[in-house]
C-alpha cells in the first residue's frame, strides 16, 4: 500500500487528491485505473486523472458505488498496489 496523498474536495462527485511528493521515478506516479483506499484498506474509487505540477500533482478519484465522497475529504488514501492485472504482470516477468 503506497501512500496517494490527501483528499481536498469533491467536485462533480469526483475526489480531487492533494498528491505526495514524487521522487522522481515513473514508478512512484499512480496510474489511471488503479484501486485507491482508505487507512482500513476498503476501496473507495479508482485513479482516473492526474494533473498539476509534476513533483506534487492532483490526482481525480472516481469513487465507486455507494461510496460517499465528502466522507474522505481531509484524510490520507493510498493506491493498493497487491490487487489488479498490472501487480500480476510483475510477478510473472520477475
Amino acid at each position: 500500500m503506497k501512500r496517494l496523498g490527501t483528499a481536498l474536495h469533491v467536485v462533480q462527485k469526483r475526489l480531487i487528491v492533494r498528491g505526495e511528493q514524487i521522487d522522481g521515478s515513473e514508478a512512484s506516479i499512480p496510474r489511471t485505473n488503479s484501486w485507491v483506499v482508505d487507512q482500513k484498506r476498503t476501496r473507495v474509487g479508482k485513479v482516473f486523472d492526474i494533473f498539476g505540477p509534476i513533483l506534487h500533482p492532483y490526482i481525480i478519484v472516481r469513487p465507486i458505488r455507494g461510496v460517499d465522497a465528502a466522507a474522505h475529504v481531509g484524510k490520507k488514501l493510498y493506491v493498493d498496489e497487491a490487487s489488479g492485472r498490472d501487480s500480476k504482470w510483475k510477478r510473472l516477468r520477475s
